[in-house]
């Protein structure tokens, strides 16, 4: 005897299928409830993109599936980890001696750059000022908690977002006063610019304000062209502010390719460490929002 589609009833004495076991359905939704008390069907609305049921009058329930998962955070972060130390150790080992590739390209742009293009990167560069872009974390944290999500939800998910980014910030520092090295003459300079050269304190600011930001706003939209238009969003924020500084003459190229590395580097750890900090008892939300259902979804009851 044939089976009946899933999600429909079958004949009477027959098993459904959304029953065979405890973890079979519940992988990418939670089980229908049963009928109400009045013989009613509870009314359950269910996202095809969601984790879970939304049961109407329900608490907030995060509705996406992770925007970025453990393994993914794991594997870009040791990648680009790998990447940002040989290029340091590369970097470091040649003493005060600039590399060819990075001579060459500021010599290109300081001869063909021109007062539009120094005018734009000025204006761009304002997306990696610290003060500026850290601090919005906290807000973009908070509108990417939910509207019906407590004032203690949204502080914590705004807060969330900036101490990974300030804490990239402040290691970024660190590896500056490492390795360094001296930024290109003075006279090259279309832009204010202090302290030492690699990697770039702009480009790497801008990149974890970048990726955390959308790591927050991608877990509030459907997975699809809205969510690739964020992490999308986040590149372009990056690589602009990247390509400012250099424009700018105040940095060399390798000086802004480090600033991406460290900026993936970090934000990587942070997400691996963050999803995996602690598995909240069924019924509980313990983390912000920004931390998707994925990681805080309990496993099926035991029998």
């Amino acid at each position: 005897m044939s089976r009946p589609a899933a999600g429909r009833p079958g004949p009477p004495g027959q098993d459904s299928p959304a029953q065979d076991s405890p973890g079979h359905a519940a992988e990418d939704h939670l089980l229908v409830p049963e009928a109400a008390a009045d013989g009613d069907a509870a009314q359950v609305t269910l996202n095809p993109a969601a984790e879970s049921a939304v049961l109407p009058g329900s608490p907030h329930v995060t509705p996406t599936p992770a925007p970025v998962s453990r393994r993914t955070a794991a594997i870009a972060a040791t990648a680009a980890g790998l990447a940002l130390a040989a290029l340091s150790i590369w970097v470091a080992g040649r003493g005060t001696a600039v590399p060819a590739v990075d001579q060459d390209i500021h010599r290109w742009v300081i001869q063909h750059r021109g007062p539009a293009g120094v005018s734009v990167a000025r204006a761009v560069r304002w997306g990696g000022v610290t003060w500026v872009v850290f601090p919005a974390l906290i807000a973009v944290g908070a509108a990417a908690a939910g509207a019906g999500s407590s004032l203690r939800r949204r502080a914590g998910a705004g807060l969330l977002l900036c101490l990974v980014a300030s804490t990239g910030g402040y290691a970024e520092i660190q590896l500056n006063h490492l390795i360094a090295r001296a930024r290109p003459p003075v006279a090259d300079w279309a832009g204010a610019a202090s302290g030492l050269s690699f990697p770039s304190g702009h480009t790497t600011a801008a990149t974890l304000a970048a990726l955390t930001a959308a790591w927050g706003l991608a877990a509030r939209v459907r997975p699809g062209w809205r969510r690739r238009a964020v992490w999308g969003g986040a590149a372009a924020w990056a690589g602009a502010v990247g390509w400012s500084r250099v424009w700018l003459g105040v940095h060399w190229p390798t000086d802004a390719v480090a600033g991406w590395l460290f900026g993936l580097a970090w934000f990587g750890a942070a997400v691996a460490v963050t999803l995996s900090a602690r598995r909240p008892p069924a019924g509980r939300e313990l983390l912000p929002a920004v931390v998707p259902a994925a990681a805080r979804r309990p496993g099926p009851p035991a029998s």
